[in-house]
């Protein structure tokens, strides 16, 4: 219904849609859902523990993916519409390293309360989300992996110039400290016995460490063809510090073909050419990595393939190869390449590198019993990662192939989710979740000020060239803050968690004959903001319009009553409110609108009521009927998991009584005294966790007021026990559900007869 609405001001004749704001771009774009402009505000606010803990929640290994994520986020970035993407990656690295530098307690283990146990083979970033996960819900974890040392793919496969060793075994190590357990030089045959050992559920994320063949004559004969897998391992695990060759030719265009290359030049090979048989265009390696092979002298030849490798004496001297051409699109929807007729020529090496792509590496697996696909991975259901053996799951690498560390990390916790689910007998398809919707009225577009991406520092290359140590550098704190204030802040509110200073989206009230509601403007006009109200008009599907006046949430001062105590100063984060010296020398409060996000918390704790909000007066707040239960609802927690929970069936009983707030800290003493004036049998209070308040500190408030109108009603002979308050979060309606039933069994008996909320 919402892309069907429209708004016409009244002075105007233009109609605006309204629609249901999407998710930010972003987000969508994320594999593992990671909540970007969430952290991204905390960062530009300088609050960076709370940045991480945002990003934590879906990512456990933000250090890692901020240095080698291909950054699919970024290419979806509306920022890059206007002049360049936000440097979503570096910024994530950024809060990473400033932990690790900063830290000031340890990972606590996580108490286990459930009897299950599950096995993970393998420790790449697919099993280690996975473990993660489980662990956190209560279950035991234990992790085998093949190799020495756990990380998979991210220790074997990458080398250390683009992730150092000691970022990986840190966020490996508060996993651990989690109480996942990690046996390292561990090979599991049998992954179906295992659920004869103890464990009641296996997830197989072996990645794919078996490097594919060129199938051309010399391959398996010369000594000097070592594939890309196999070089790195051994160049990452320090088994081969000396140069490979003189000569090397890398043969691929991946991630892994560009680190092989680099890592030869590394060790001290002369020259390093990689050979691909497509166009620069097509070349899937991450773009950046490409001109830093370049930069540091990796030859590359486009358009040619290999067709044998030459040697003497039983070792290699050199590669044959043809040119390309490029056809008709294949598959994958890159060109078909073609060889050229008589375009033969021969390139001068030591040592070959095939880096053409990679399977699971199956060698002495039982898997009769497991569906394996025509090309050597594990077949699953692709939406819950179950194999075709009840409690066996598989996923990352050893399902799609090689791929991303962040779709590994996606893969992890849909293994996570359906583990879980199958523990608990419950279907492995989970009901797809039922978002708050926020409306937006579209207005012209406001194009941002040009604002310069902010790139980290790279090492210079007549150093790295011959060196292993990290290249790129971490953004600087300032650096930090000031590229994360570029974000647009595309998609819903609700997201944020937290408000932003610069963000000029504004909440602003819609009253008709229907209802109440609010809506969002992408910014305040002056003449709306100036105004007491606004007329307008809403149509529904072309029908006939109902007329609308459009409140702006923003505070009034009565000047007479202010007292310039400066309370209100105190409290606004936002820096909305000031007190200011009148001509004829008074002390009051004013209010620059611009900046206000209309939270309120400055009306609730004006000692003369001075203060007053627009769309939520007072005695919209204290419209009370005798008898029955108050529940006010914060708008950015409570009131979005009770419109959920009711999308889910649940209704209040008679008597239950739901206040919608834009923040409950536009609550005074006196709002949640009124109702025990006027006979309710209790209130309760909804709020967001104290730590993710939308408003920074209006939870704060709350709480606050809480807590001495408490100690009020105790004097007054009032049971404790009829004020209560409540923090959820905004999609744990579930909770709402239980903390309202609660509530109202301890201070109403429940009627039989139910009621939507009004």
């Amino acid at each position: 219904m919402a892309q069907v609405m429209k708004i016409t001001f009244l002075d105007e004749k233009t109609s605006y849609p309204i629609a249901e704001i999407e998710a930010s771009s972003c987000r969508v774009a994320c594999p593992a859902q990671v909540n970007i402009k969430a952290y991204l505000g905390f960062i530009a606010r300088g609050e960076f523990e709370k940045a991480l803990s945002i990003v934590r929640e879906t990512n456990p290994l933000p250090g890692i993916c901020g240095r080698v994520c291909t950054h699919p986020c970024e290419s979806e970035c509306r920022r890059g519409d206007y002049d360049d993407p936000v440097a979503i990656c570096a910024l994530k690295r950024f809060i990473a390293d400033y932990e690790l530098k900063h830290r000031k307690t340890k990972v606590k283990p996580i108490k286990k309360t459930k009897k299950e146990k599950i096995a993970i083979i393998g420790s790449g970033p697919a099993g280690l989300t996975c473990a993660n996960d489980l662990i956190q819900m209560g279950y035991g974890v234990t992790i085998f992996e093949e190799l020495p040392v756990a990380g998979g793919m991210l220790i074997s496969g990458i080398p250390a110039y683009r992730l150092p060793r000691d970022i990986i075994h840190a966020e490996i190590e508060d996993i651990v400290r989690l109480g996942v357990k990690i046996k390292t030089n561990t090979k599991i045959e049998d992954p179906v016995a295992l659920l004869k050992r103890g464990f009641q559920s296996v997830f197989i994320a072996i990645g794919a460490h078996k490097g594919l063949k060129l199938k051309i004559p010399g391959e398996d004969e010369l000594k000097g063809v070592v594939d890309c897998i196999g070089f790195l391992r051994m160049v990452n695990l320090g088994k081969r510090k000396k140069k490979p060759g003189r000569k090397v030719v890398v043969i691929g265009g991946g991630n892994s073909a560009i680190d092989s290359a680099r890592s030869a030049l590394r060790l001290g090979s002369d020259e390093v050419t990689i050979v691909y048989r497509r166009s620069r265009q097509e070349m899937p390696a991450n773009e950046a990595e490409i001109e830093a092979a370049i930069a540091e002298g990796v030859e590359i030849h486009y358009l040619a393939t290999p067709v044998r490798v030459l040697g003497k004496a039983g070792k290699v001297t050199g590669l044959e190869c043809v040119r390309m051409r490029l056809g008709e699109p294949d598959a994958s929807g890159r060109r078909r390449p073609i060889p050229i007729e008589d375009s033969e020529f021969t390139i001068e090496c030591d040592y070959v590198i095939p880096a053409i792509s990679q399977k699971p590496d199956l060698t002495g697996l039982k898997i009769s019993d497991l569906k394996i696909t025509k090309w050597g991975t594990f077949g699953v259901d692709e939406d819950t990662l179950n194999t075709n053996i009840p409690g066996i799951f598989a996923g990352g690498d050893a399902v799609t192939g090689p791929n991303t560390v962040i779709d590994a990390i996606a893969a992890g916790h849909t293994a996570a989710r359906s583990i879980d689910r199958f523990l608990r007998g419950l279907p492995l398809i989970t009901e797809e979740e039922k978002r708050f919707k926020e409306l937006e009225v579209t207005l012209e577009e406001i194009v941002p000020e040009k604002a310069s991406r902010i790139n980290p520092k790279a090492m210079l290359v007549s150093k790295r060239r011959r060196s292993f140590d990290e290249v790129e550098k971490t953004l600087s704190e300032d650096e930090a803050m000031k590229e994360a204030k570029r974000c647009l802040r595309c998609g819903p509110c609700l997201d944020c968690i937290s408000c932003i200073e610069d963000c000029k989206k504004r909440l602003v009230g819609i009253v008709s004959k229907s209802g109440r509601t609010m809506m969002r403007l992408p910014y305040l006009p002056q003449d709306i903001l100036n105004a007491e109200s606004w007329s307008g008009r809403i149509t529904v599907k072309g029908k006939k319009a109902e007329e609308v006046e459009i409140i702006p949430i923003v505070p009034d001062v009565e000047e007479f009553l202010c007292r310039g105590c400066g309370k209100c100063e105190s409290v606004c984060r936002y820096e909305a409110v000031k007190v200011v010296e009148t001509e004829s020398g008074v002390m009051v409060a004013r209010v620059d609108r611009t900046r206000c996000r209309g939270c309120g918390v400055c009306g609730a704790i004006c000692p003369t009521s001075a203060i007053g909000i627009r769309f939520f007066e007072d005695r919209v707040i204290t419209d009370i009927r005798p008898e029955e239960a108050v529940i006010y609802l914060c708008h950015w927690s409570g009131f979005p998991a009770f419109q959920s929970a009711e999308a889910r069936g649940f209704n209040l009983p008679k008597g239950a009584h739901p206040i919608h707030l834009i923040c409950l800290g536009r609550l005074g003493i006196g709002h949640l005294l009124k109702p025990f004036e006027e006979g309710a049998k209790g209130v309760l209070l909804v709020g967001c966790p104290i730590e993710e308040c939308h408003y920074i500190n209006g939870n704060i408030k709350a709480k606050e007021i809480f807590d001495a109108t408490k100690a009020l009603i105790r004097q007054l002979g009032i049971g404790p026990e009829r004020l209560r308050f409540e923090m959820i979060r905004p999609e744990d309606w579930e909770g709402l559900i239980k903390i309202v039933d609660e509530f109202l069994k301890a201070v109403v008996a429940r009627p039989g007869s139910s009621r939507k909320s009004r």
